[in-house]
């Protein structure tokens, strides 16, 4: 039946409110003004109700002036829910096709929101500060790491070294605990992955984390690939390592604990560090985490675990390295991308620091305020191997037969 012009259209709730209002209504011997405080009663209670159910439901994107409502809003398109998206470049929200093509997106989630690092002293990356801790994970690499740091990082006067076999096909994980006290810091280093049966490893395993597969670690929700928890629990917690780091940590209360590694290694430190925050083992407010060449270690949860338990993290990565696309994520923008299926996606945590170049004395480089790097690198790019293997223009396996030389890396 076609409404009467000016007549509105009551829907079913709205229908089923009014005779309920109408069946307990009291006979109406009411005065005027009395009724017409009830009236503007049942209106403010219906308003209530009505604004309660459409929660994140907007008319207009463009009206939405943050990231974080933007991207927790939508809007309904011929029928359909369609997210508001937040265009970086542009500071402001839109629709469909409203943002630059190519340029940094975010919706449906507004942990992608940019997060902006600090340049405060202490608490900022730097080029110096890099090479000092790759130093470190490539000593790891020697099979005696207390000669290659002898002179590469001479202050660092202490070392214990643990190996163990992380898999099956026999290939091992090894790790190094070191103490600097002219830092004033302890380190703790994990060796990158073999190029051979242990990529080979990864990637099977990184292939079954697109697919959900994930195993969970230290809660409920986050979850890592199945290759790096194994590995991590096999190295750091039954080898004694984490029992030792914390007798060090006793010993020198006041030392920052310094987390890192290249590659399989990168992925050991950030479980490391957030292993170690969240079990009270370290002091949040003492922990550093900086990372090279990590893939993506775990899932979405998982990346929003380590920003909530580590402020000072970096992920340092080379122009175009394969290592680091892995396992693949999807576009966090693609249409058909359900919550679901981004809830099980592998993720990055911030901050990324970008070297779009050979990463030589000098070179300059990025550090992203996005999530997962979209927007900030090309990961389209992505896929070059060499790149994985030359971080500060070194071979690993070549500089520690050289002796570990201090002025190829620190200058």
């Amino acid at each position: 039946m076609v409404p009467k012009k000016g007549r509105k259209v009551m829907g079913f709730r709205e229908r089923q409110k009014t005779a309920i209002e109408v069946t307990t209504r009291p006979p109406l011997k009411r005065s005027g003004p009395i009724l017409a405080m009830r009236g503007r009663q049942l209106i403010a209670v219906i308003s209530v109700v009505f604004v309660g159910t459409q929660a994140g439901n907007v008319q207009v994107c463009r009206d939405l002036k943050s990231c974080a409502a933007c991207a927790d809003s939508y809007i309904h398109v011929l029928g359909f829910k369609e997210q508001c998206r937040w265009c970086v470049e542009t500071q402001s929200c839109g629709g469909p096709l409203s943002c630059p093509f190519g340029k940094p997106v975010v919706q449906r989630d507004l942990f992608r929101c940019p997060t902006t690092h600090s340049e405060a002293q202490g608490k900022r990356y730097s080029d110096a500060l890099g090479r000092s801790l790759f130093a470190v994970s490539v000593s790891v690499r020697d099979p005696k790491p207390s000669e290659c740091l002898r002179n590469v990082r001479p202050d660092i006067t202490y070392t214990k070294t643990y190996e163990v076999e992380c898999d099956g096909a026999g290939n091992k994980c090894k790790g190094l605990l070191g103490v600097s006290d002219e830092a004033k810091a302890l380190y703790v280093a994990y060796k990158g992955t073999s190029f051979d049966k242990q990529l080979f490893a990864e990637f099977l395993h990184g292939l079954a984390a697109q697919l959900g597969a994930w195993e969970k670690f230290e809660s409920e929700e986050a979850g890592v690939i199945t290759y790096f928890h194994n590995a991590f629990y096999k190295l750091f917690v039954e080898s004694g390592m984490k029992d030792d780091l914390v007798d060090l940590q006793k010993k020198y209360p006041s030392y920052r604990v310094w987390v890192t590694g290249h590659s399989l290694g990168g992925s050991l430190a950030s479980m490391t560090a957030l292993y170690l925050v969240k079990t009270g083992s370290v002091d949040r407010k003492k922990m550093r985490l900086v990372t090279f060449g990590e893939p993506r270690t775990g899932n979405v949860a998982y990346a929003k675990e380590i920003e909530s338990f580590i402020d000072f993290r970096y992920r340092v990565i080379k122009k175009n390295d394969a290592v680091t696309n892995l396992p693949a994520s999807a576009d966090p923008n693609t249409p058909l991308l359900t919550a679901s299926m981004y809830n099980r996606q592998p993720l990055y945590y911030r901050f990324l620091v970008h070297y779009d170049n050979l990463m030589q004395p000098g070179d300059s480089f990025k550090i992203c305020e996005l999530s997962d790097d979209h927007g900030c690198r090309n990961l389209a790019m992505a896929g070059d191997f060499s790149d994985h293997t030359s971080y500060f223009g070194i071979n690993q396996d070549d500089y520690v037969r050289e002796g570990c030389p201090r002025a190829q890396l620190i200058r």
